[in-house]
């Protein structure tokens, strides 16, 4: 097993030194088995150039770790303020995290990105080089529950690590019937009318092509828009910022199958618009924009969309459909499985760490001193 005296650390902190590194980055990441698509470099590449000026003052704080010249590891991270902070409070976090929640991009899977075997040296060496940096609190979420970074203690002591949900996932593994076998007897039934439903009615679905992708893209953005408008709330696409990122991640991959718009069309009209990212055998189900008041022709579109989804990318060979974080009725109706998600925090005992502590623990006691007090049976 690899140890660690041979293993170089080398943290980066300047653009067009991460940019140098693109090819071993792509090579580790076509190695590791956890390989997720916020941990791509293009997709961490564009988060920075979007967001790294208003979110990460500090800078980058991309963690690299070498054999020799072989890259095996790498944890991205930046120095970021603290949300609301007035007192300049230094927050270490995962890149393409810690945005205000009006625009934040929300990547699960965050992790370090190791090559098979190289996980534990090197999630030891990363917590060592990040305790020798100044900051005030440590916050990294969206881990899955067995990484290396918080399995087996790896975290230091004082770190609390907490539940951050569940990602549901269907099981495609052996084809689309195959995947329906694995349903109840009632959410099997229910699939297949819905797919009946859908070619009695005429619905039309097809994942787009790339020449037509930012046309699909602005109809999901609408579609998306309208339903939580409806409810007067702002969706997502409200967000110029989280626009931009998508716009050029969907540029960027559309044309090579990493990322997909499948879209359902009732009338010619779109009725549904799913958006995700292909990684090897897995789909990861990002965003949707579904119209609610299709007609009675289709009860549930949305549903439906998902379904013939599936399907189109099982005959492609995919073999997990992850429908990321989120508790739905929808999702565990659909999902066979589920995989847990977790965060770990880190404060320091420094005056701004404790000074922000003591600010939370008195807007937790507001919040609850206003809550009202239910009433007792009688």
């Amino acid at each position: 097993m690899p140890g660690r005296d041979d293993l170089t650390i080398r943290v980066i902190r300047d653009e067009a030194e991460w940019d140098a590194i693109r090819p071993e980055w792509s090579a580790l990441y076509a190695e590791c088995p956890r390989a997720s698509p916020p941990l791509d470099h293009a997709w961490l590449r564009t988060w920075w150039q979007v967001f790294g000026a208003t979110y990460g003052p500090d800078g980058l704080r991309i963690v690299t770790m070498w054999r020799a010249s072989r890259l095996v590891a790498a944890l991205p991270l930046y120095v970021g303020s603290g949300r609301g902070d007035r007192f300049g409070m230094r927050v270490v976090r995962l890149l393409s995290t810690g945005e205000a929640e009006d625009e934040e991009t929300c990547p699960d899977y965050l992790d370090l990105l190791a090559r098979p075997g190289e996980d534990p040296a090197c999630a030891a060496a990363a917590w060592r080089e990040v305790e020798q940096w100044a900051w005030d609190q440590l916050e990294w979420l969206d881990l899955p529950a067995e990484s290396a970074l918080i399995r087996d203690r790896a975290a230091p002591r004082g770190a609390e690590v907490f539940d951050r949900g569940s990602c549901p996932i269907a099981d495609l593994s052996g084809g689309f019937e195959a995947y329906l076998g694995r349903l109840s007897s009632n959410g099997r039934q229910q699939a297949r009318r819905l797919v009946r439903e859908g070619e009695a009615a005429g619905a039309q679905f097809e994942i787009v092509e790339a020449d037509r992708a930012g046309r699909a893209f602005d109809d999901l953005c609408r579609l998306h828009q309208a339903r939580w408008e409806a409810d007067g709330t702002p969706g997502v696409f409200a967000a110029p910022r989280f626009v931009a990122f998508h716009r050029q991640i969907i540029e960027q991959w559309v044309p090579t199958g990493r990322a997909v718009l499948a879209r359902l069309d009732l009338d010619r009209e779109p009725i549904a618009v799913l958006y995700g990212f292909v990684t090897g055998g897995k789909f990861d189900f990002y965003q949707s924009g579904v119209r609610f008041d299709a007609g009675g022709a289709l009860r549930s579109p949305g549903n439906l969309a998902h379904l013939r989804l599936m399907q189109a990318l099982s005959a492609r060979g995919v073999t997990a459909y992850d429908f990321l974080r989120g508790a739905s009725s929808y999702k565990e109706r659909l999902a066979t499985r589920e995989v847990s998600l977790a965060g770990v925090r880190v404060w320091r005992s420094t005056p701004r760490a404790i000074a922000a502590r003591a600010r939370q623990l008195v807007a937790q006691t507001v919040r609850r001193s206003a809550m009202p007090t239910p009433e007792p049976p009688s």
